[in-house]
């Protein structure tokens, strides 16, 4: 259970798929400092946005965090949708 639910299991497929976007938080409590570094090594700049503050979910109602969002699955939007 602990190895499925590492992402480094999953780390060649994670670095392989450029469609993967993570946003994250630097003190979020589920975070080690071990983890954001892996999470960077991982990650290229345009996949990963990590904000100062925010905790686990704690900043959703952040206006900047919400437009970092919808920035990520922009790209994903099925043809034919158009945005506001």
């Amino acid at each position: 259970m602990t190895k499925a639910g590492d992402l480094r299991t999953y780390e060649s497929g994670l670095r392989a798929n450029p469609d993967i976007r993570l946003i994250t938080n630097e003190n979020d409590f589920l975070l080690t400092d071990d983890d954001l570094l892996w999470l960077h090594a991982t990650f290229v700049p345009n996949q990963l946005t990590v904000f100062d503050r925010g905790g686990h979910l704690g900043n959703l109602v952040n206006p900047t965090v919400q437009k970092s969002i919808l920035a990520a699955l922009t790209p994903m939007r099925p043809p034919g949708i158009k945005s506001k």
